[in-house]
């Protein structure tokens, strides 16, 4: 049974609005505001990185970038995203850290072993967001997607811009493997 156009709609308003909360808290933070953002505030206090100090753009960037994917694509292609974002990049990042090893010779900062992690990670975000979905996954697309994020993940960016990066490729991925309605009022 397809969700009504309402309820979806709510699923988009709820990422809007995360997106737009974390809009707020950066902007607070380049220009210095003194107000504290709900959500977005204990966020930055908790996880902000040292090169995110003095703004948020990690956060900002993925949550614009989720409600862009919500707002734009199928509900595979955003659950997806949303998971290998989320779930690939953070056991990327616990496991690169807390066991070290070898590094990735383009980029120092990161280790072989986180990768392997968010490859690992990624695979199963992507086939739980099929199953979740009553869909069969193909092994050999599920594979590539998280093949393709990884790499992306691992490039020496600007740490935040894999936040952009990430879902937006593994959303447009899926989207040229299986296709579907773009804008869709059902999601």
């Amino acid at each position: 049974m397809e969700p009504s156009p309402f309820r979806a709609g709510r699923r988009s308003v709820v990422v809007w609005s995360l997106a737009f909360l974390y809009t707020l808290q950066h902007l607070k933070l380049l220009r210095g505001w003194k107000f504290t953002v709900p959500v977005a505030d204990l966020s930055y206090k908790t996880m902000a990185r040292e090169d995110e100090r003095d703004n948020f753009l990690g956060s900002f960037l993925f949550w614009v970038t989720m409600g862009i994917i919500c707002t734009v694509f199928p509900k595979l292609m955003a659950l997806s995203a949303l998971w290998v974002s989320t779930f690939g990049d953070c056991f990327n990042a616990i496991t690169g850290q807390a066991l070290g090893g070898p590094r990735i010779p383009w980029n120092p900062r990161k280790t072989l072993v986180g990768s392997a992690t968010m490859f690992i990670v990624s695979v199963l975000a992507l086939w739980g967001a099929h199953r979740v979905l009553s869909l069969d996954p193909s092994w050999g697309i599920i594979a590539g997607i998280a093949l393709v994020a990884t790499l992306l993940e691992s490039l020496p960016l600007r740490s935040a811009y894999d936040e952009f990066t990430v879902p937006f490729a593994t959303a447009f991925l899926l989207w040229l493997a299986y296709g579907g309605p773009l804008l869709s009022s059902v999601w």
